[in-house]
């Protein structure tokens, strides 16, 4: 299935991964006509809606009978969005959800056991169809709705299903905060370059461009493990192994990433409590 025989999509929550997914499905060939926005906190004015010619609509003002709706609404705010939707959704309904914390348990004892129900986890680069987004569901689906789910998420990144919901927070420790992780490392590299006496323009045109670069050439050779990749940078005795020396030295870097990773992972499992 291609975006362009999707039906109208609806959907819940404007905010960065909202605009995220939408500006990837536009730039995929989704038609503006085929997308429903329900924000009330965006203005019919804003610029995103405006530039792209897109509808917005009122919970109250959209078929919740059929079709699909994706909630990608904050979790401290899912909840008042999950009693509207309450008593109004049937068997034709698809529920896409990407609300970080909320299993479909959770979800469950607000709409029912009726929609069809799908949890998933993107990431921002989907913006530019670099997205990497997992799926779930909490029960057999038809291949139509997995398909359609597909190509919605094919057409802004890569996608993989899993089996087990449990695994979604550390998926949302890695890949749904993993950003935040390249850009505050970038941040540090450009400071530390700053500090040493490189023009700031310079020094974040090197760090960014080292960056997109190692990670094109990746992409480039998926062959070639992350690891062997390293090596092949490492010189013996160069100035490589020397930062590294320090960076792997009784597993530093890994342990303390392993800190963060536990507590982003351990906040995705407290936040629907």
């Amino acid at each position: 299935m291609s975006l362009q025989t999707l039906k109208k999509l609806s959907l819940i929550g404007m905010g960065r991964m909202g605009k995220s997914m939408v500006g990837g499905w536009l730039n995929s060939g989704l038609s503006t006509n085929k997308i429903q926005i329900i924000d009330p906190n965006i203005s019919v004015n804003d610029k995103f809606i405006t530039e792209n010619g897109l509808s917005k609509k009122s919970l109250e003002e959209i078929d919740l009978t059929q079709g699909t709706i994706v909630i990608a609404v904050k979790p401290q705010v899912v909840e008042n969005i999950l009693i509207a939707l309450r008593g109004k959704l049937t068997s034709e309904t698809t529920i896409i959800s990407i609300v970080a914390g909320y299993s479909t348990k959770d979800i469950r004892n607000y709409i029912g056991m009726e929609p069809k129900l799908i949890r998933t986890m993107p990431n921002t680069p989907a913006a530019i169809g670099k997205g990497m987004t997992a799926i779930f569901s909490d029960s057999t689906l038809d291949q139509n709705i997995r398909s359609e789910a597909e190509a919605l998420f094919s057409a802004i990144g890569e996608y993989c299903w899993i089996d087990d919901e449990d695994q979604m927070h550390i998926i949302t420790a890695i890949s749904g905060s993993g950003p935040a992780y390249y850009y505050l490392l970038t941040e540090c590299l450009i400071e530390i370059a700053s500090s040493r006496g490189l023009e700031r323009d310079n020094a974040a045109l090197l760090v960014e461009q080292t960056f997109t670069g190692s990670a094109a050439l990746a992409e480039s050779s998926p062959n070639i493990s992350p690891a062997q990749q390293r090596q092949n940078v490492t010189s013996p005795g160069g100035t490589t192994e020397a930062a590294l020396k320090i960076l792997m030295e009784d597993d530093k870097l890994k342990r303390l990433l392993d800190l963060a990773i536990n507590s982003a992972a351990e906040r995705s499992k407290n936040l629907s409590k």
